[in-house]
């Protein structure tokens, strides 16, 4: 499969779900684009098998973005009360459940020491890329490493938290 079909099949199915989590199509485009673009500034390639996933993650986190700030100037939805009786979100909730909550309190606190007992060079090239987006050509310069030795040491963070993931 080439790129741009690719890049065709994710933009159709990242539209489609923020469509269905209630933006418009021209927001939708919105969000696809700015999604994208984060993806791309991140250093992440599309044909990598988190492509998918992560986009779906940056889609709803700028979708929320999106309704905090509608909130915060007053425009979110409609304000008639029978419209929003009859919408999907009246019926549940999409906060999980309390144990669901526990259960990702619990994951996030074993990555948590994960990474704190990385050998630092390790730690620092993860922090990095995934929290301080920096790409790994940005991150070799900061450290005076090659940018293979970043791919090394991202790889074995990364093989590190799915070891205590998997158990």
């Amino acid at each position: 499969m080439s790129l741009d079909q690719v890049f065709a099949g994710l933009r159709r199915d990242l539209m489609a779900y923020v469509q269905r989590r209630g933006l418009s199509a021209e927001d939708a485009e919105d969000v696809a684009q700015e999604a994208f673009t984060r993806f791309h500034r991140a250093g992440h390639d599309l044909t990598g098998p988190d492509a998918r996933p992560l986009l779906f993650v940056i889609a709803r986190n700028l979708q929320a973005d999106r309704w905090k700030a509608a909130g915060r100037t007053g425009v979110r939805g409609t304000d008639d009360i029978h419209a929003r009786d009859a919408s999907p979100r009246a019926v549940a909730s999409e906060a999980p459940a309390a144990d669901q909550q526990l259960i990702g309190r619990e994951n996030l606190a074993a990555a948590a020491r994960v990474i704190r007992a990385l050998p630092p060079r390790t730690r620092d090239a993860f922090l990095l890329h995934r929290f301080e987006d920096q790409t790994y050509a940005q991150i070799a310069k900061r450290l005076g490493v090659s940018v293979s030795m970043v791919e090394k040491h991202i790889a074995e963070a990364l093989r590190q938290l799915k070891i205590s993931r998997d158990g």
